[in-house]
């Protein structure tokens, strides 16, 4: 009997190694099937992808920075003394300060992304290169966009001036630099209307008719006030306001009768909205202003002006100062906290307010204040005098006069509009200052 051959032939070989093959092409497809469904299915769950599978990422925006800082109590630096710059390089050139520990009352930095968030976006500033020609200029207090383009020597437009400077606002900031054509600050008309000539030195009684109610701004000083009184029809006109306000008026108060000889009542006539009869005489109205002082400023209040080493009267002129160099009450403690440290220091006040008040003129009470008019012989000129100027300049409201009593405690000694319209920028050094400023 003929034995069984267990050995494969090759052809039976070859069958066995086909069928393994299919096998393991067969399991790779199914792994391969498997893998697509599963990541089918995930990108149909997850909200953070489009139509097409591109992931959409999240974008994080820089937080707000405060543009009103809080004031922390801080000593103050021992700074040295240095040249006053001219105006048109910093609204504020004084002394330098040494380099302090940065004081708590800075701007709040912008907020880190937490963890796992992208890091935020640079917020890019765009360098502005003006016109050739065009100089620059500090913004004063009622400079406007529209006055500037009146007043420039080559037509330009409102819209030209923003373009130029790379504005976001056509609201401008007192102490802001801008770059103005030939002419512009110099032959901008005045933003208040002027009162007629033949009305400005008038005196009354004339035929009124009233209630008539005037109106007393925040910053106006006595000459505004008597040319809105010559514009309504009162009995009294403004020159019989002017006379019952000046150097030798009396009135039933006791803070003013603190003032100094010589003085008229200059920042004790409070700002606010005040009704007229035709009865009313210049005197009543008058004292109207006074009796709103005393119910707005207390005895308390002007007691405490002592705590800064200095008389109430002596506050109510950094008020005037402080009134005009800011456009609301958020930055006023702060500003008085500059002004402070800088004549503790010995330094000049170093603020065109009053040296707009001893420049002002019948229908331009408050004018700008250039290269040319900055060097005027004036005990008022705080550029070129130490300490205060000799009486207020306006009438400041009750937030001002609050700031100059009770000013923040920083280590200040610039302020000024950043040029990229990103709010106010409160400054140690006068590099910190020049850095903010400057938008290269």
């Amino acid at each position: 009997m003929a034995e069984y051959d267990h050995t494969p032939s090759s052809s039976r070989r070859r069958l066995i190694w086909l069928a393994g093959g299919v096998l393991i092409i067969g399991l790779a497809a199914w792994l391969v099937a498997l893998i697509a469904v599963l990541s089918s299915a995930q990108d149909g769950d997850r909200p953070d992808r489009e139509a097409t599978g591109v992931p959409v990422v999240e974008r994080h925006t820089l937080a707000a920075v405060t543009d009103s800082p809080t004031p922390s109590p801080s000593a103050s630096p021992q700074p040295t003394q240095t040249p006053t710059p001219p105006p048109s390089a910093t609204p504020f050139p004084t002394a330098t300060a040494s380099e302090p520990v940065p004081a708590e009352d800075s701007p709040a930095p912008a907020e880190a992304p937490a963890d796992g968030d992208e890091a935020p976006e640079p917020q890019v500033v765009a360098e502005c290169v003006p016109p050739d020609g065009w100089e620059p200029y500090i913004v004063q207090q009622d400079d406007t966009l529209f006055a500037f383009a009146l007043g420039a020597e080559n037509a330009v437009s409102v819209d030209d001036l923003v373009s130029a400077n790379c504005l976001t606002s056509r609201y401008l900031l007192v102490g802001q630099q801008v770059f103005l054509p030939p002419g512009a600050a110099e032959n901008a008309p005045p933003s208040v209307p002027a009162v007629p000539a033949e009305q400005a030195g008038a005196t009354g009684p004339r035929t009124p008719n009233c209630p008539c109610t005037i109106r007393v701004v925040e910053g106006w000083r006595r000459e505004q006030i008597a040319d809105a009184i010559t514009l309504s029809e009162t009995m009294f006109t403004g020159a019989d306001f002017l006379a019952v306000t000046g150097p030798r008026a009396s009135a039933p108060f006791d803070f003013v009768q603190e003032r100094p000889a010589g003085t008229s009542l200059e920042g004790f006539l409070f700002p606010g909205m005040y009704t007229v009869e035709n009865e009313t005489t210049a005197e009543a109205f008058r004292d109207m202003l006074l009796e709103a002082f005393a119910a707005n400023v207390s005895p308390q209040v002007r007691a405490d002006a002592a705590a800064q080493g200095i008389s109430f009267y002596e506050a109510l002129i950094m008020a005037s100062v402080i009134q005009r160099e800011t456009r609301g009450a958020e930055y006023q403690k702060l500003v008085a906290s500059i002004f402070y440290n800088r004549l503790r220091d010995g330094n000049r006040l170093a603020s065109t307010v009053p040296v707009q008040y001893v420049l002002g003129q019948p229908g331009n009470w408050w004018p700008r204040i250039t290269g040319s008019n900055m060097e005027v012989d004036s005990p008022y000129n705080t550029y070129t005098r130490p300490g205060l100027p000799p009486a207020p300049v306006n009438s400041p409201g009750q937030s001002a006069i609050l700031a100059a009593v009770y000013p923040a405690q920083t280590d200040y000694y610039y302020m000024a509009a950043r040029c990229d319209g990103g709010g106010v920028a409160f400054s140690v050094t006068y590099q910190e200052h020049l850095a903010a400023i400057t938008c290269d």
